[in-house]
Order: structure tokens, then sequence, then C-alpha cells
């Protein structure tokens, strides 16, 4: 496992990649805290939540392509969102296969209360740091390179 000492250091290949492995859980434990702190929910719900709210009245998967979660996740993120009480589903009407789900007036109002803190906080980070765009283009470079090696290693 990489530590902070590892990652202060230049890396390339196997390292580099441990030390992004590092450093994004570190990230993710962190932010959670912070969205779990505001709206007590973990941070894959409060994506699902807000969808929700922002799309009114939508099938699950439309929560998945807005919000780039697995179908599995949403499902039950949506169970653990109706159970507390922050989004109803039903039926539709014109196709009983398909559920529709709303936000409740409580799961509309913790997105109201909580989206301001949260917006403030990404804000923050955006002018205290940088964008990340470059970075991640960085890391998208290092993507298709791996990529491109493991087909030629894959065909050969």
């Amino acid at each position: 496992m990489s530590t902070q000492h590892d990652i202060e250091e230049p890396v390339a290949g196997e390292g580099l990649i441990a030390a992004i492995h590092s450093l994004s859980h570190r990230l993710m434990l962190l932010y959670s805290k912070i969205v779990y702190d505001q709206t007590g929910l973990n941070w894959q719900d409060w994506r699902i939540l807000r969808a929700v709210v922002g799309l009114q009245s939508c099938r699950a998967q439309d929560i998945c392509d807005e919000c780039g979660l697995q179908k599995p996740h949403v499902s039950n993120g949506l169970a653990r969102l109706e159970k507390a009480g922050h989004i109803e589903r039903s039926r539709n009407p014109e196709n009983a296969k398909v559920k529709v789900v709303r936000s409740t007036a409580q799961g509309a109002s913790l997105v109201h209360k909580a989206q301001p803190v949260l917006d403030d906080l990404n804000a923050q980070i955006s002018t205290n740091g940088t964008s990340g765009e470059g970075l991640l283009e960085e890391l998208r470079g290092y993507q298709s390179e791996l990529d491109r090696l493991a087909k030629s290693s894959s065909s050969g």
C-alpha cells in the first residue's frame, strides 16, 4: 500500500497507480464524511436523492444516467431512501413494469438545505486548489496508454 511518503516522491507505473488509489480513497472518505455530516446520508444515497429531486419524476435508469452509478447501487440506494422517507416509488400507470420515483417533501427539503453548503465546499476546493481538469486529462492519458499496452500485450 502506498504511504504519504511514497506519494511525495516521483512515481511511475505500479507506484503511480497505488498512489492514485490511496489518495482517491482518502478523498472519498473525507468528502463522504462531510456529506454525511450535512445530510445523514452516504455519498451514493446523496447523489441519488439529489438526482431524484432534480429530475422530479423519473425511473431508476434515469438516475443511473444522471449520476453515473450502476443500477444495483441505485436500486439499493432507492430502497434506503424510501425507508428513510426521502423518496416514494409507485407503479407507472402506463407501464406496470416501470416504477416512478419522486422525492417527498422531506427529501426535497434535505436537498435544499444541504446543497448550498456542499456547493460552497466545492467552490472553496476549486478556488483554493486547481479545478482538477488538468489532473483528469493526465489521468485519462495514462489510462489510454495502459489500455493500449494491455491490448498489445494480450494480442501478442
